[in-house]
This record gives C-alpha cells, structure tokens and sequence, in this order.
C-alpha cells in the first residue's frame, strides 16, 4: 500500500503528527465542549477529525457529516441522517430495532448504495416539517443515553442557505438541549465561520471554544516522507523530499499528492532535476481540469493569476515589482483581480502572502 494517502483515513500509521491538536481535541470532547475547528480546504481536518475519533471510539459513538455542496435546510437535514445511519449507533442489538422507528420519524426511505453504504433519502411534502424532523433526529440521539460526538465538516455552508437565520437559531437550541451530545463544527472559510460564532448578534455566539489548524511544521513531514520510504527500503533523495515541501507550501492534500506520486514511481529520480521532469508529465496531465480557466475570468484576472503562479507567492500586489510582472499598470485594476480572484477561492492569504489555493494550478501554470 502507498502510504501518502491522499483519500479518507487508512490509520494512525499513515497520519502525521498532528499530536498537540488531537490530544487539544480529545480533552475537550471528554470535558464536554463544543469546537469549531477552521482551516483551509485540503488541510487536514477531515482527516484529524477521523483521527480523534479512532482514539474515542470506545468512548463515545462517532458520528460524521460533510454538508459541502448542499444547499439548503433539507439537504442539511438529510445529510446528517445519513451520517448518523452510517457510524455505529444502531450496530448494538437493542438500538437496531430502534432503527425502523427512526426511519418512519423523519419520512425516510432506506437503501444500500453501490459502494456498499447504507444510505436514505427524505421526501418532503410540507417544507414546515424540516424543522420538525431535525427535531425528531436530536431527539432520537438524545433518548439513546450514550455518549455521542457529532462532527459536521464545511459547516459554514449553512450561511450560504435561503432564510438561514432560522434555521441556525433552530439548530443552536438543538445543540444546546443536547447534553450527551458533543459537537464540532469544522469549516474552511473563516469569514463566514467567524459571523457564525463571533458576531454578538448571532445564535451560536461564543458557544464553542475554536481552534487553528495550521501547517504541519517543514522538519516533521521531512521525517514522515523519509520514515516511510526507508520501511518500505526505498531510496529517496532527501533534497527531493525538501523541494516537494516547498512547492507545495506545505498545504496537506499536496505534500501526501506529490509523496504519493514519487512512492509510485518504479525507478527513484536521482536528482531535484530528474524529479521535476517527471513531476511536469503528472502535472500537466491535469490539463483537462484547467485548460477551460482563462475562459472563466476576465483577462485581467487571469494575467494576475498566472503573475502569482509564476512567482509562487506575493506579498505585495502593488509593489512596482508585480505590477511590472503582470503588465498591469493600475494599482486599481490590480486591487480589483485580486479581490476577485479571493472571492473566487483561486488565491488565499497564507501567513501574509498570496498564493494560489489549488497548489496544482500553480505549478500548471508555471509549466504551461
């Protein structure tokens, strides 16, 4: 098995450190404390989160949700059932018969999907009874008496529903009627997490304690890369390790993208030099995914993209340096494709610099 993994959790074995964060984690969990965990997309949350709960499992029934991608309360409401069907809260006897019950409770429809999951669906016939089968869901959990932590991933999407402040007021007295539920909120896009839960005016409002996730530290993923390629009696050429660190600025999903993708390769490259032909044909196989873009943004916008590739980072944008660069001549035109690229989520602000966020579309960039 290739051990940078780079989909779902495989196990302690191939996740690296996060040591201060999980042990962070778990005690508030067992000292009963909500949590909103934030960082960039593709930074290890998931991941982290499924790490916590391997070390609770005994404890606690784990219960995960990812709401990206849904739109409104019923999406919500039907992704979370699923997340409660498919953790282990109905693998005793005497909770299984409860599952039928369940089930009638919120107007679903089981089934087992392709990949082997169970999964249901809700039809909603009156749009007033979502509310009601949030209800029933936190009911259900609550009467179980067992302890229970609920982790539902890119919560801030639920700023981005229809009339979603009553829904978040629902959802808030929810939580707090819960009291053998623990929650952790996990999110990427600060902004929106930070009205959530740091706006006075707003139903969660200091309602969890919040924590970073930032960057595993250069040293201890070098350590990690190298670890794994020695036990599998592969030569690796430190210098190659350290470069994939650097281009990938660190960012989880791409440092585990690229590891996996020199593990793979039958004959280890000798050199940074030889690593980065290789490194070229694996990157620009990625074309179909981003040959469309210049057609997505205006000229401007693209021109101040590829700038930035080209340069990996910036810390000024209208520095005379970029500006020259870029070709663009107005400190206006350039204030104006750089807030449209961040709206975008195509560049973020990574400890005072900008950088693509899709470290992959940078170097794609860089080669094209």
């Amino acid at each position: 098995m290739n051990p940078f993994v780079i989909k779902g959790y495989k196990g302690p074995q191939f996740f690296c450190n996060r040591i201060e964060e999980s042990e962070w984690l778990v005690n508030a969990i067992r000292n009963n404390q909500d949590i909103t965990l934030y960082g960039y997309r593709r930074l290890g949350k998931s991941a982290l989160i499924q790490h916590v709960f391997r070390k609770l499992e005994k404890e606690y029934v784990c219960i995960y949700t990812d709401i990206w991608g849904t739109s409104n309360a019923e999406e919500f409401t039907r992704e979370l059932a699923n997340g409660i069907i498919k953790s282990k809260v109905f693998s005793k006897q005497k909770f299984s018969e409860k599952m039928v019950t369940f089930l009638k409770s919120i107007g679903a429809s089981f089934s087992i999907g392709i990949d082997g999951l169970p999964s249901i669906d809700m039809i909603y016939r009156d749009r007033k009874n979502i509310f009601g089968n949030l209800e029933e869901i936190y009911h259900f959990l609550n009467q179980l008496k067992i302890r229970i932590v609920i982790a539902i991933d890119e919560f801030q999407e639920i700023k981005k529903y229809d009339n979603q402040s009553p829904f978040e007021g629902k959802l808030r007295a929810l939580s707090q009627q819960s009291q053998n539920i623990v929650f952790i909120y996990s999110g990427s896009e600060q902004h929106l997490l930070n009205d959530i839960f740091t706006k006075y005016s707003m139903p969660f409002y200091q309602s969890t304690r919040m924590v970073a996730i930032e960057k595993i530290e250069k040293k201890v993923y070098f350590d990690f890369i190298i670890k794994h390629f020695r036990k599998a009696k592969k030569e690796v050429n430190h210098e190659i390790v350290d470069y994939i660190l650097s281009i990938s600025h660190q960012h989880t999903y791409y440092v585990q993208a690229i590891a996996n993708f020199l593990y793979s390769l039958e004959k280890q490259p000798g050199s940074v030099t030889e690593f980065e032909l290789l490194y070229r044909d694996f990157i620009l196989e990625k074309s179909v995914f981003y040959s469309e873009l210049p057609e997505l943004l205006t000229k401007q916008q693209f021109i101040v993209l590829k700038a930035i590739a080209k340069l990996s980072t910036i810390s000024s944008p209208n520095s005379a340096d970029f500006l020259e660069v870029s070709k663009i001549k107005s400190p206006s035109s350039m204030h104006r494709a750089i807030n449209s690229l961040l709206d975008k989520q195509l560049i973020i602000k990574d400890h005072g610099s900008f950088r693509l966020y899709d470290v992959f579309l940078e170097h794609y960039l860089k080669y094209i």
